[in-house]
């Protein structure tokens, strides 16, 4: 552990310690309302869940947001290291599930996911997080059938001049360590926030005490200033900045760059004329610019062919710029809200390579000085509207439709290692899709309950990863130096998706309990399946010397299943909570099992806290998962279903102690009991440098001890 940082650690908390009574005359807005460790979260709303990014949490995520996600009943992590998972919802991926920062749509740059959207996202920076479950909303992007995440950052607003800092610092296993700072301050004519984060880990131990690849480092600075000339009017500029390296157990290459550069502009103003409650304007501009290779945290392999080592890297990028307009306007003669606006974004996706050098030096420095080569360009416009209609206090209709006006270019002038020329160079693919819901709302109150029912439909757009998969099939022996080879390159048809549902929570004194379901029937689901070139099914595509392709098909699916929460006051002192979340899915198409679902799991967490001291214990129950399809999957790079997974049962503890309404220490031991197990939805451990073939799948951490020091004054 560095003995500086420890330093440091020990003079903040020291200093903190002795201005007790300075910090406790400030507003009641810098009390630590919460000390336990959450370990599963609660809602009381069945379809949307809020929960606060800033609460401790067992088990402790990494720095990004889909380890966040992953405690948030119905979400799973395809696991490819220590961080950077890819989120699931309900068994959907990919972008079937919304990921918004700030209001604004986050792509990562790797043709194989290797940072998807959660992994440019720090939840301690935010206020907020939303999930909105089901194709439910239109306020927020085009075609998310499996619900949205919104990251959400609020505000600030300051009558008088004042300030809040808020800080965390982290300590644990294998090298863990993570440092964050909010600082904030203003006046009623504005505001300034700087936020500073930084994550380390080293690479974990599993259950078998094996090392696993999945070291990482992450930063991220962000700075925001607000101009508020009245109570109404919000003028707000940010920016950002943040960089990072991780090393990843699923494939032979590791992340030596995650750049990611933004800016956002935001107006907010209320009361703009009569019924006009609120109007909303952002635009923005994200920037990713990422580095994978084999040399720079890994030794480099040995070709099979020379004996020698040789080095690869690829360097892709993405810009999107985007924006949105949104008006709330009430009607209250008519017991109508309705937010109606437009959103659009520009996408561009850009690559360059050096692959198999003799060199490091050779490989970046060819890298870096080629010419970026854009692979797609995208374009979306929408136009959406919803309405909520209160009927009474207690009974409501919500409704919303949205149509959204798609482009894409295919700017590949070469396929298959820039072999093949690509038939469909240049070529525009577009499309007016449109998307809707329409739900009723129905609370009991005499009984505590709150009740929904909702049908949605959607329409999704194919990604850019599901438009670089190709087939080579008709590539052999006789013609595989053709560069004319590849003739024609199929297009995925949108996916359609026609759901129903349906929500209740209840609560009766102590005792409060929520249940979701769902039931979608999903024409055209966009499905990948890997090949070897003797066209037999392959569970592990990636790996030097392996020839394989993937194809993209339109089937016809059946997804169903839900979450069931529920939580039990014993005392003013002890809780237990648990949760339950199951989904099945089937290809209607072929008459097998979906793949890459998840496996029915349970949780259970019995807590105590007195306001001084907390304690916790917390139990996961995974099942066995066995409906599989052998070789197929999703977008994410090795993301395929290899045959059967075992159940597990993992057990955590935790506890906190609060010295006052500032400064509060929360730690726990993860997998107490150093279980050896691996998660259904992860991927090969193919990270061996020698042999390049699969072993089993990445398996969990080991035990896990750490410690979490939060303050806030």
């Amino acid at each position: 552990m560095n003995r500086k940082r420890i330093i440091l650690c020990l003079s903040l908390c020291t200093s903190l310690l002795l201005s007790e009574e300075k910090a406790t005359e400030k507003k009641e807005t810098s009390v630590l309302e919460k000390i336990e460790v959450v370990s599963i979260v609660e809602s009381d709303n069945p379809l949307k869940v809020i929960t606060d990014p800033k609460n401790p949490i067992q088990p402790i995520p990494a720095s990004d947001g889909a380890d966040f996600l992953k405690n948030i009943p119905g979400f799973s992590v395809k696991r490819k290291g220590g961080t950077d998972g890819d989120p699931i919802f309900r068994g959907m991926s990919g972008s079937k599930l919304g990921i918004f920062s700030d209001g604004q749509e986050v792509y990562g740059g790797c043709g194989g996911r290797m940072d998807p959207p959660t992994a440019y996202i720090f939840p301690e920076s935010y206020d907020s997080v939303v999930i909105t479950k089901g194709p439910q909303t239109v306020l927020a992007g085009s075609g998310f059938s499996a619900g949205v995440v919104q990251f959400e950052k609020n505000p600030k607003y300051y009558s008088t001049p004042d300030y809040d800092i808020y800080s965390s610092f982290k300590q644990g296993s294998f090298g863990r360590s993570d440092q964050f700072l909010d600082v904030s301050g203003g006046g009623p004519l504005g505001y300034a926030q700087l936020i500073a984060t930084r994550s380390h880990s080293n690479d974990y131990k599993d259950g078998k005490g094996d090392i696993v690849n999945s070291e990482y480092t992450r930063w991220n600075t962000s700075l925001t200033l607000g101009y508020t000339p009245t109570d109404d009017t919000t003028f707000e500029i940010s920016g950002s900045k943040g960089d990072g390296e991780a090393k990843y157990a699923d494939r032979t290459m590791d992340a030596s760059k995650l750049l990611r550069e933004n800016i956002s502009l935001k107006v907010i103003k209320y009361n703009l004329a009569k019924n006009v409650e609120k109007v909303e304007m952002q635009v923005y501009r994200n920037y990713v610019d990422h580095i994978m290779d084999n040399y720079s945290l890994r030794e480099a392999p040995i070709s099979s062919m020379t004996g020698q080592k040789v080095y690869s890297g690829m360097n892709p990028d993405r810009t999107t710029i985007g924006g949105n307009l949104k008006v709330t306007t009430e009607i209250p003669s008519l017991l109508l809200t309705n937010v109606s606006g437009i959103d659009f974004k520009e996408d561009e996706h850009t690559a360059r390579s050096a692959m198999m050098k003799t060199s490091s030096s050779l490989a970046d420095s060819d890298m870096r000085s080629a010419p970026r080569q854009t692979d797609f360009d995208f374009s979306q416009v929408g136009f959406f509207n919803e309405s909520t209609i209160d009927i009474n206090e207690d009974n409501r209709i919500v409704a919303g439709l949205r149509l959204d006006k798609h482009e894409v270019i295919d700017k590949r002038t070469k396929l298959g290692m820039l072999i093949y020329n690509n038939p469909n160079y240049n070529q525009t693919d577009k499309d007016t899709l449109p998307s809707g819901f329409l739900r009723y709302e129905k609370d009991i109150p005499d009984y505590g309950l709150k009740t929904y029912i909702g049908f949605g439909h959607s329409e999704r757009f194919a990604d850019y990863w599901e438009r670089t998969k190709y087939n080579l099939e008709g590539i052999n022996n006789s013609n595989k130096a053709n560069p004319n080879a590849i003739t024609s390159i199929d297009i995925p048809e949108p996916e359609k998706t026609n759901q129903i549902d349906i929500g209740a929570s209840w609560t009766n004194g102590d005792l409060t309990t929520s249940a979701s379901m769902f039931y979608s029937k999903v024409d055209d689901y966009i499905l990948n399946r890997w090949f070897d070139e003797n066209g037999n099914t392959m569970t592990v595509p990636y790996g030097m010397g392996r020839t394989s392709y993937t194809t993209v098909s339109n089937i016809d699916a059946t997804i169903y299943g839900g979450e069931l929460s529920a939580s039990y006051q014993i005392t003013s002192d002890y809780k237990i909570i648990g949760s339950l979340t199951h989904v099945i899915g089937k290809n209607d198409t072929d008459d097998k099992p979906l793949a890459q679902q998840p496996p029915l799991e349970g949780k259970i967490s019995a807590m105590y806290d007195n306001g001084k001291y907390s304690a916790g214990i917390l139990a996961r129950f995974i099942s066995k998962q066995d409906r599989y399809d052998i070789g197929a999957g999703s977008i994410v790079m090795n993301g395929v279903d290899k045959g059967e997974t075992p159940g597990a049962s993992i057990f955590s503890i935790n506890g906190g102690y609060k010295y006052n309404k500032n400064v509060s220490l929360n730690f726990g031991v993860d997998n107490l009991f150093d279980k050896a197990y691996m998660e259904h939805l992860s991927n090969s451990d193919v990270s061996s440098a020698t042999t390049f073939m699969a072993q089993e799948r990445i398996y969990e951490p080991g035990r896990n001890f750490w410690f979490e020091l939060k303050t806030k004054f």
